[in-house]
């Protein structure tokens, strides 16, 4: 999930919405005869994805191409947990009426189509290199067949981490007045764990430095440095994995969070009160979660104004939205003027984050906007988010990408689970992790 994400829909790793798998049989492309046909009659071009999100994107691609939009079909499957089963099924119909012609993704099942033959390369589309200078590498890379090294989708959104906490809290329990003399507090695991006990300490117990062990699931993951499953279909499981259940249990044995389950009533009402210091978060958290939890919509109220953001002790990111075209796509140039009008116009793209506060793909015009002062968040104390996040952006490695990551990184997360709490000790619960990935693929070799 990226961008304007209801906190329902966003991605953890212990309730991530999407199932993804190994990738799908490819879907039989469309006649070319066919296509041209459809393309010529005018008929409807279809657009999938599972919330409004795109939907509300497009609307700045509309209002820059008059009479586009009267092609175009948006149809909003609703429910990210059952979003891929039904693209699938609609990809093995190429003839039915209501075939896709371009589907979103979310970085966790990307690769579950752009690795296959469902979906066009983006030059296909007349997309060129120069289309792309603006963009940051890594949501190129994401979104790059494997297979041979051709890009398959585009995205209008970069998704960097920091993390976001209390600067009220900061001053009164720790003495930190600015992220500089936070992110010193926070720079390396072992200073997290020991500001952890600083803030239960000095608040009297009310404070947690997070509600709960899944908030640092995705900084972890981020920071692997291979994948789940290599190119020959080896599994593996990546050192800094071992050392993100250790520092789970810490946090379970040594009361360090809230110990809540992430997206549940209680973490979202975490934000508007003092029982949460802060939060590992991206740029569509910030807006859509923090913020919209933070129990006020101007300064005064509840706590916003009172966040600010620092690095913390690695750097990461967490989802977003590409779009891509699938490989019996009706008409291919109104996919490339769709995907090059949202994810590579510059004018767009500063006027759709000036307005809607996403952080676009766009280095440009997000320096722009911070050049303007446009990034000057009240939410933040004044802080430029933009500022903060354009750095962490440029850096993102996504090198640990496969297609299996939300399936493996939930198997994982039910044995770190375990693990936390005591019920088994790290070998039985690794052992069970790797032969719960079995029973899921078991075409994978497991080491």
């Amino acid at each position: 999930m990226g961008g304007a994400a209801p906190s329902t829909d966003a991605p953890a790793a212990d309730a991530a919405p999407a199932e993804d798998a190994a990738p799908a049989e490819d879907a039989a492309p469309a006649d070319d005869a066919a296509a041209a046909d459809s393309a010529a009659s005018g008929d409807k071009f279809y657009i999938y994805s599972w919330n409004t999100e795109v939907q509300e994107r497009l609307a700045y691609v509309f209002e820059a191409n008059p009479g586009m939009e009267e092609r175009i079909e948006y149809v909003n499957i609703g429910d990210s947990a059952i979003y891929q089963e039904r693209i699938d099924q609609l990809l093995q119909a190429p003839d039915a009426a209501d075939y896709p012609d371009m589907i979103a993704f979310e970085a966790a099942y990307i690769m579950k189509y752009t690795n296959s033959d469902q979906t066009l390369a983006v030059t296909d589309l007349g997309i060129t290199d120069a289309d792309l200078a603006e963009m940051y590498p890594y949501t190129i890379d994401v979104a790059t067949d494997k297979r041979n090294g051709t890009l398959k989708g585009l995205s209008w959104q970069a998704c960097p981490g920091a993390f976001m906490y209390r600067t009220d809290l900061a001053e009164s329990l720790l003495g930190v007045k600015t992220p500089e003399e936070m992110q010193a507090k926070i720079s390396t695991w072992d200073d997290f764990v020991a500001t952890a006990h600083e803030i239960k300490d000095k608040s009297g117990d009310a404070t947690r430095i997070l509600s709960s062990n899944g908030d640092i699931a995705e900084v972890f993951r981020s920071n692997m440095e291979n994948p789940w499953v290599d190119a020959n279909g080896v599994f593996r499981m990546d050192p800094i994995m071992e050392q993100y259940m250790e520092l789970c249990k810490t946090f379970e044995q040594e009361d360090l969070t809230q110990k809540t389950t992430t997206w549940s009533d209680e973490w979202n009402a975490g934000p508007s009160t003092d029982a949460v210091f802060g939060y590992f978060g991206c740029t569509w958290f910030l807006h859509w979660t923090i913020k919209a939890n933070c129990g006020g919509s101007a300064v005064g109220e509840g706590t916003y104004g009172l966040w600010n953001m620092c690095q913390g002790p690695m750097p990461y990111y967490w989802g977003g939205t590409w779009l891509g075209a699938t490989a019996g796509c009706s008409d291919t140039a109104l996919a490339g003027q769709i995907m090059k009008s949202l994810c590579c116009d510059t004018e767009i793209m500063t006027k759709m984050s000036s307005e809607t506060l996403d952080y676009v793909n766009n280095k440009t015009a997000m320096q722009t906007l911070s050049d303007e002062g446009k990034g000057a968040y009240d939410f933040l104390g004044g802080q430029d988010f933009i500022a903060v996040f354009s750095p962490l952006a440029d850096n993102v490695d996504v090198s640990f990408m496969s297609a299996y990551d939300k399936t493996i990184g939930d198997l994982l997360g039910t044995q770190n689970t375990e693990y936390s709490l005591g019920n088994k000790d790290k070998e039985t619960a690794i052992a069970d992790f790797k032969a719960a990935v079995a029973e899921a693929y078991p075409s994978l070799t497991i080491e």
